[in-house]
């Protein structure tokens, strides 16, 4: 095998690794909106100036911003796993041109990526498919029709 040939090899799995990383940065800011508007509601409640009515779409809110947060926090980990794998995997190409029995070892930790990318895009749906709940629940309370 020539090197120019290994390099390709080696180097083809990690495309995977930037395209996860646009998704690890594009779930982080979704994250940290969460955490921001826990802070917020956390702010909000310390001031002592609010309303039954509001303390209770806060507790709400509160409890589905923690869910979509550990769910965020899942596909995150996920996601790491991916480029985890992805690079081993590329390791393990680069090594199987000195010993073919290390192309099993390559194909199995791909196949780990791209199992760890499934979960993680899985856990990415979850999020986005709750993330409307918040806002939704406040609308019903504040913007109802009279």
């Amino acid at each position: 095998m020539d090197v120019i040939s290994l390099i390709t090899m080696t180097l083809a799995p990690l495309l995977l690794i930037s395209a996860t990383g646009l998704l690890i940065l594009g779930l982080g800011t979704r994250l940290g909106r969460i955490i921001d508007r826990l802070r917020e509601f956390s702010q909000e409640v310390r001031s002592w100036d609010i309303s039954e009515e509001r303390m209770k779409v806060i507790l709400h809110q509160k409890e589905i911003l923690l869910r979509r947060g550990e769910i965020c926090k899942n596909s995150l980990v996920y996601y790491h796993f991916t480029i985890m794998f992805t690079a081993v995997s590329s390791v393990f190409i680069f090594l199987s041109a000195v010993w073919e029995f290390f192309q099993y070892f390559a194909l199995a930790t791909f196949i780990l990526a791209l199992l760890a990318l499934l979960i993680g895009s899985i856990y990415a749906v979850l999020e986005i498919s709750c993330s409307y709940a918040a806002v939704k629940k406040e609308a019903e309370v504040y913007l109802h029709s009279s």
